[in-house]
C-alpha cells in the first residue's frame, strides 16, 4: 500500500489529490503551526473531519517535532473523499484547511498480492473469528518481533540480502523469512523508554523505592538492553524525574519524534508485504514509575502520561494495518507493575474522549490470564474489542480462560497471545508448543495462533547463558509447525467461525497427571499430555479434534445419527493427512462414533471429521 503525501497542498489549504488512491492507501496530511507552543506534545490537539461513502469522522493527528503537526488517514471504500482539519487551540496554520482525493478499488489479483488491501482486520458477525473488511477471513500466525522498534531488528534503506540465520540479518531480512514460512503478524512493542547502558542495573529502584524499570538483562550482564533506534536515539528526552537518577527514567512529557522514524519504516514495510503488526504501547514495568512522577495513575487526562502516549502512538499508525494492544500488562508483578484498577484509568480516560479507532482495527492487550479477567467485558471496559489469553498460565487451565469468554454474551474474538515460550527447538519443547497452541484454538480461540522462541522475542544479539542468539531461533523447526494449526482448522467447506468448542463430546477429555505452570524458566514438570478437545459445528456436519500424547481414547458423541463421516487425521509435525482406518467413520443411532487410536501413542495428532 502506498503512502500518499499531501503535505505542500494541505499547507496551502487547499488540496486535491489528481492521482487515484485505492482503498487502504496510507494519506498523510501535513500541517505547519502557526505559533510556537511550550509542548505541542500534550497541550495540542489536530484532527480532521473525514468524509467519505458511509463514512463521516473525526480522525485526530500527531505531533511531529518542531510546528509539524501530521494525521493519516485511510479511506475504506471506493469514491469521493474530503476532509477539513481543526485545532484545538485553534491556529491558523493547523484550523480550516480542505482537501480532498478519489479512491479507487484493488482489483483480486492485487489484493492476492498483498493480503492488507482487502482491509484492516474485524470481528466475523458471531463475534468469534476474524476477518479482513471485505469479507475474506482472517487467521493470524503471528510471532514476537517485540524488539523491532529498536536497532536489534536492524532497518536497511538498501535491498541488500542477509540469510535470516547471520547475525547480519536485519528486519526486512527476518520478516521476510517467516513471510515465507506462512507468518502474516507479528508483535511489537512501540518503545521500551528507560532501557539503556546508563550504568545502572537491569532491575531497579531510585532512591525513593519507586521501581524504574525492570528490564531484560544484557545478555549475561546485570545491565538493561539497550533499546535505541539506528541512530542511537531514544523515545523520549532525558533528564526525568527518578530522585537520584534522572538519567535511567526519561521525562514522559516530552516525547522525541525523531525516534519513531524507523518504526515507520517497519510499520509500512509490514503493511507493504502483507503482515498486520500486533502494535503495543508501553511495557508494564515502567508504569511505577510513570505513576509515581508522571501521572499514570491520575483521573485528570491532561496530568496522565500514558494517556498522552496511548494518544499519539495511535495517531501516528491509525491508518496502519494494526491490531492494538493499548498496554503491555502481562502479570500483576509488584512492585514492578501496577494493579489492573490503576492502569484501567488512561485506557478509560482515552476511551472516553476519543472512543474507538476511527478505522476499526481492533483493541485488546496484552494481559496475564485473560483480558476478561483483568478487565471483565465489554460492560466494564467497552474499548475491549479483541480478547485475549496471555503468558500465564501455560498449563492446561488457560483452555478454562478461553472456553469461559467464548461462552460470554455478546462475544468477542479471542486469541491465544502467548500459548507458549519454547526455550529450545527439542522435540518435546516442540510438542508442548503445539499442545497449549492447539488447546486453545479448540476451546473457542478462533483467532489465529501465537508463537514465542526465546531470544527472538528479546531480540538477543548478546552472548547469554540463558538465551540464543536471536539468528539461532529464527531457524528453529518449531515455528514452521505454527502456520499449521490454520491449515487444519480451516479446512473444509464450511466458515472457521462456526465450529463451537464441545469438549464435553467425548467421553474422555482429560486423563493424566495435571500439572501447573510455574516459572518461564523451568517448563519441565507442565506435562501438557493426556487432554483431547471438540470443535463441532451446529449443524453436526463438521468436528475439528486435537489429542495430546498419551490420551486415552474416547468416544464422541454429538453426531448425525447414523451417518458416515469422512475421517482424515492430520499430522501437527508436519502438515501432512492421512486415511483414519479406511476414511470412513459411522455414527451410530444415537450419534455416536467409536474413535479410532491415534497413529502412535507417544505423538499428538488432530482428526478432522465431515459428515458424506
Amino acid at each position: 500500500m502506498r503512502l500518499l503525501l499531501l503535505a505542500s497542498l494541505a499547507y496551502l489549504g487547499v488540496a486535491h489529490s489528481a492521482t487515484p488512491v485505492h482503498v487502504y492507501d496510507r494519506v498523510e496530511l501535513t500541517f505547519e503551526a502557526s505559533a510556537k507552543f511550550a509542548n505541542p506534545y500534550t497541550d495540542v490537539e489536530v484532527w480532521v473531519d473525514l468524509k467519505g461513502p458511509g463514512f463521516n469522522k473525526r480522525c485526530y493527528g500527531f505531533w511531529d517535532g518542531d510546528r509539524t503537526f501530521r494525521v493519516r488517514i485511510t479511506a475504506t471504500t471506493p469514491g469521493e473523499w474530503t476532509w477539513v482539519s481543526g485545532s484545538n487551540p485553534a491556529d491558523p496554520g493547523l484550523t480550516g484547511k480542505r482537501g480532498s482525493f478519489t479512491s479507487i478499488a484493488w482489483t483480486e489479483a492485487e489484493k492476492q498480492q498483498n493480503p492488507n488491501r482487502r482491509g484492516f482486520t474485524r470481528a466475523t458477525k458471531n463475534g468469534h473469528a476474524l476477518e479482513y473488511s471485505d469479507g475474506a477471513p482472517y487467521f493470524a500466525v503471528s510471532d514476537f518481533f517485540y524488539p523491532a522498534s529498536t536497532w536489534r531488528y536492524r532497518w536497511r534503506e538498501s535491498d541488500e540480502k542477509f540469510d535470516a540465520g547471520d547475525p547480519e540479518a536485519g528486519y526486512k531480512d527476518l520478516l521476510q523469512y517467516r513471510i515465507g514460512q506462512g507468518f502474516n503478524m507479528i508483535f511489537i512493542i512501540s518503545s521500551f523508554p528507560s532501557w539503556a547502558y546508563d550504568g545502572r542495573p537491569a532491575r531497579f529502584k531510585d532512591r525513593a523505592g519507586v521501581p524504574m524499570r525492570d528490564a531484560w538483562p544484557n545478555g549475561n550482564e546485570n545491565r538493561a538492553e539497550n533499546m535505541v533506534n539506528e541512530e542511537n536515539e531514544r523515545p523520549f528526552f532525558f533528564p526525568g524525574k527518578g530522585d537520584g537518577y534522572p538519567e535511567v527514567g526519561p521525562d514522559f512529557l516530552r516525547i522525541n519524534p525523531s525516534y519513531f522514524r524507523y518504526l515507520d519504516k517497519k510499520m509500512d514495510y509490514a503493511a507493504d508485504h502483507g503482515v498486520v503488526v500486533l502494535l503495543e504501547t508501553l511495557r508494564r514495568d515502567i508504569a511505577p514509575y510513570m505513576k509515581a512522577y508522571y501521572g499514570a495513575a491520575d483521573p485528570d487526562m491532561a496530568k496522565n502520561s500514558v494517556f498522552h502516549y496511548i494518544r499519539w502512538i495511535m495517531a501516528r499508525y491509525q491508518a496502519h494495518p494494526v491490531v492494538w494492544a493499548i498496554y503491555h500488562y502481562d502479570c500483576l508483578c509488584a512492585p514492578y507493575g501496577l494493579e489492573p484498577e490503576e492502569l484501567r484509568i488512561p485506557l478509560d480516560g482515552y476511551y472516553k474522549k476519543y472512543g474507538h479507532p476511527p478505522f476499526g482495527q481492533l483493541v485488546s492487550t496484552n494481559v496475564s490470564g485473560s483480558t476478561y479477567l483483568s478487565w471483565g467485558h465489554t460492560d466494564k471496559a467497552p474499548w475491549l474489542t479483541l480478547h485475549q489469553t496471555g503468558n500465564t498460565p501455560r498449563d492446561h487451565s488457560i483452555g478454562d480462560f478461553v472456553l469461559e469468554m467464548y461462552k460470554l454474551p455478546n462475544p468477542l474474538p479471542i486469541f491465544g497471545q502467548e500459548p507458549w515460550y519454547i526455550p529450545n527447538d527439542s522435540a518435546e519443547e516442540r510438542r508442548k508448543s503445539r499442545s497449549t497452541m492447539y488447546a486453545q484454538l479448540l476451546n473457542g480461540a478462533l483467532s489465529g495462533a501465537a508463537y514465542q522462541a526465546m531470544g527472538l522475542t528479546r531480540g538477543n544479539r548478546e552472548d547469554s547463558k540463558t538465551f540464543v542468539n536471536m539468528w539461532v531461533s529464527i531457524k528453529w523447526q518449531a515455528a514452521n509447525e505454527v502456520p499449521l494449526a490454520g491449515r487444519f482448522i480451516m479446512d473444509g467447506d464450511r466458515p472457521i467461525q462456526d465450529l463451537v468448542p464441545h469438549r464435553e463430546l467425548l467421553s474422555v477429555s482429560k486423563t493424566g497427571q495435571d500439572a501447573k505452570f510455574g516459572h518461564w524458566s523451568d517448563t519441565s514438570k507442565v506435562l501438557q499430555e493426556g487432554w483431547a478437545y471438540c470443535l463441532r459445528t451446529d449443524d453436526k456436519r463438521h468436528f475439528k479434534l486435537y489429542f495430546e500424547r498419551n490420551v486415552v481414547r474416547p468416544d464422541l458423541s454429538g453426531a448425525r445419527p447414523n451417518t458416515a463421516y469422512e475421517a482424515k487425521w492430520f499430522d501437527p509435525r508436519t502438515g501432512a493427512w492421512s486415511q483414519a482406518g479406511d476414511g470412513t467413520l459411522k455414527a451410530d443411532a444415537q450419534g455416536k462414533i467409536a474413535l479410532p487410536q491415534c497413529p502412535t501413542a507417544a505423538d499428538d495428532w488432530a482428526l478432522s471429521l465431515t459428515s458424506k
